[in-house]
């Protein structure tokens, strides 16, 4: 998910207040996306994605532009607050992170932990991550970066991930130029069914995943100057399923997200049945806080063609953020800047579906 981008954003106590910057079997199964920003299917695929991927989240928001500190700006124990009024800060470099070229996946974020990773020479065309999960649960995702290159000249470009030599079975597109922040995405995708993990990967077992670029109308492997691959493998925390009225699983929440350098704990999960009108009212947070919000199911999508649905969320003073019915994502939430939250349908009524609200409050 690019998911978010998801995967890269909230840690630490919020009580430690520091400087400032941070907040998606195998080919077969579907993968939940939770690359927020762009995310394929690779070559013979597409039809995978397009059926089958329901775009996610992350435990990650996108970083904002680092603002001032709270209060006065000559008080330099006030936290700094970012672009979008939350509370903001620098985490640092700790052990197990992988630095390179001005470019660091961390070992941690909020509660994944980094299983593998690898950031790649300049002009490397493609490279192998070799793991031996502790847990099936698991997020993966891959960046390439083609520096000199015009956006519709990287457009004809994408990264993939494979498992075992099979072909690619995730895609994401290429960047022109060099990433404008120092923290590359944890993670992606989600493969395998809601809170069942990822059934190709075995415990204990030494698994290979390659990273490859390839040319995004063949798929076949293709080499640009100076272009730049990452990837990495990270190992999810706990979960909170998300279930419909069947008790049918439809997603898997985190326990724990991170949003500007501070950990944001899961409070409460309000769901309802997709319909017309106001779904999954929940109380206004009183602090700084991000909401999960959306929906997923398996036939959420399958709706009256030319009449898409979509969700909005009502309650925040500022905004008015929809997104499509069978999507989901994070928002962030200033203290003071809500009211009672709760997700309003618009469009036709999907053939079924789940609609959640999910509260993350700063973890003290």
């Amino acid at each position: 998910m690019n998911l978010t981008d998801l995967r890269d954003e909230l840690t630490m106590h919020a009580d430690d207040l520091g400087p400032a910057p941070d907040f998606g079997a195998g080919v077969a199964q579907r993968v939940r996306s939770t690359k927020r920003r762009r995310a394929a299917a690779a070559g013979s695929v597409a039809t995978l994605a397009v059926a089958a991927l329901a775009v996610g989240v992350v435990s990650s928001l996108d970083r904002q532009a680092p603002a001032v500190p709270a209060g006065s700006v000559s008080s330099s124990a006030a936290p700094m607050i970012g672009a979008d009024g939350m509370p903001f800060r620098t985490v640092p470099d700790a052990p197990g992170d992988i630095v390179k070229d001005g470019l660091r996946y961390r070992a941690r974020v909020a509660d994944d932990r980094l299983a593998v990773g690898f950031i790649g020479e300049r002009g490397q065309a493609q490279f192998s991550l070799v793991l031996t999960p502790t847990t099936t649960h698991v997020s993966y995702g891959a960046e390439c970066y083609l520096p000199g290159l015009t956006d519709d000249e990287a457009a004809t470009y994408m990264v993939t991930v494979s498992l075992g030599g099979a072909k690619g079975f995730f895609g994401s597109s290429c960047s022109p130029g060099r990433p404008a922040e120092r923290d590359l995405p944890a993670g992606g995708g989600v493969p395998g069914e809601p809170g069942q993990g990822w059934t190709e990967l075995t415990v204990g077992q030494a698994a290979r995943v390659r990273v490859q670029l390839v040319d995004a109308k063949t798929n076949k492997p293709a080499s640009v100057d100076g272009a730049q691959l990452t990837g990495a493998v990270y190992e999810l925390g706990s979960q909170t399923t998300v279930k419909d009225l069947s008790g049918t699983p439809v997603t898997a929440l985190p326990h724990v997200v991170e949003h500007q350098g501070y950990r944001y704990r899961l409070e409460r999960l309000s769901t309802s049945p997709l319909r017309s009108g106001r779904l999954s009212p929940t109380g206004a947070p009183a602090g700084p806080a991000v909401v999960l919000w959306g929906s997923a199911g398996d036939t959420v999508l399958a709706t009256t063609p030319g009449s898409p649905s979509s969700l909005r969320l009502d309650g925040l003073r500022n905004t008015g953020e929809s997104r499509p019915v069978g999507s989901w994502g994070p928002t962030p939430v200033p203290a003071g800047s809500a009211r009672t939250l709760s997700l309003v349908a618009e469009g036709p009524r999907p053939n079924s579906g789940t609609a959640f609200i999910a509260v993350y409050t700063l973890e003290r």
